[in-house]
């Protein structure tokens, strides 16, 4: 309901209220503040009425009447809705705001996936061929893609699942069956400085501090006998991986440049800067991730 708001000057002003009774005015909030006036709300539709018959005298000489009512304003969603007609940039805002909700409530930014150890590959392909894809738009797809997670080895339940813009995969497995490991050696998705090793089994090519790039090794499956000599093994390892963005980004905003940044850091931001340059935003990026095998 849309509200103004209306003080009425007179002698005993309560009095006013009854002609606006007769008249089918519905008034909320009356309130006497002053001996003489009474400030009260009506439906915007019925303002004028009211300041037809009591006009204001001091605009209208030619008409007498025991009462005068002035407008206070507009109340509630009215008063906001008349800021942002004098604020039209704020008004554009808003409305390409509330356009872009419902585009970015399609967009996929994240997929969690929990359960499925030793099939996690197989999921995202599955989750892939369904058209659910990081930074893509969600046009359904999940009951699909759940059907062919459901038809891999050892899977007996799988659970697919969009909330906002994340896709979140559950996974359990049969429990008569062992997920198969991943063969091979570990091998490195991210570039950056090793910030952490956890090697259960094989055997760490890297150290802390160490500088790696996607495609590297980091830990091999297989083990040093006295002499030397390989013994393969699987490799069970945990790796944290700091790493670094840094892209001059045109954006319109720092805000924009940002958030066009964190896209493409899929991983914890520890640190981040934005500067003005030549062509846009210098964005940084500092941020780490955990690369797992068989952990």
């Amino acid at each position: 309901m849309l509200l103004e708001k209306i003080v009425i000057e007179g002698i005993s002003p309560e009095r006013a209220l009854n002609r606006l009774q007769r008249e089918g005015i519905c008034v909320y909030h009356a309130k006497k503040y002053k001996k003489n006036q009474i400030l009260l709300s009506v439906n915007e539709k019925d303002a004028e009425k009211v300041f037809a018959i009591y006009p204001n005298v001091c605009y209208n000489i030619a008409m007498h009447s025991p009462y005068i009512a002035k407008s206070a304003g507009a109340e509630g969603l009215l008063s906001r809705l008349r800021r942002l007609k004098r604020r039209p940039g704020l008004l554009l805002g808003v409305a390409l705001f509330l356009a872009a909700v419902p585009a970015a409530d399609r967009l996929v930014l994240r997929i969690d996936v929990a359960g499925a150890e030793g099939h996690r590959d197989e999921v995202l392909a599955a989750l892939e061929e369904s058209g659910i894809r990081r930074f893509s738009f969600y046009s359904g797809g999940a009951d699909e893609a759940a059907a062919k997670i459901l038809g891999l080895k050892d899977v007996s339940y799988c659970s697919v699942e969009k909330s906002g813009t994340t896709v979140r995969v559950e996974v359990r497995l049969s429990p008569f069956s062992d997920p198969s490991p991943a063969e091979g050696d570990m091998i490195a998705v991210h570039s950056g400085t090793v910030v952490q090793m956890a090697v259960l089994r094989g055997t760490a090519l890297k150290k802390a501090g160490d500088t790696v790039e996607a495609g590297e090794p980091l830990v091999g499956a297989y083990l040093l006998d006295e002499a030397g000599e390989r013994i393969p093994v699987t490799a069970i390892a945990r790796v944290t991986i700091s790493c670094v963005y840094e892209q001059v980004i045109d954006a319109e905003d720092e805000s924009r440049a940002l958030a066009q940044g964190y896209l493409e850091a899929d991983g914890e931001i520890v640190e981040r800067s934005c500067e003005r340059t030549e062509g846009g935003y210098l964005v940084r990026l500092v941020y780490t991730v955990a690369e797992t095998m068989n952990f």
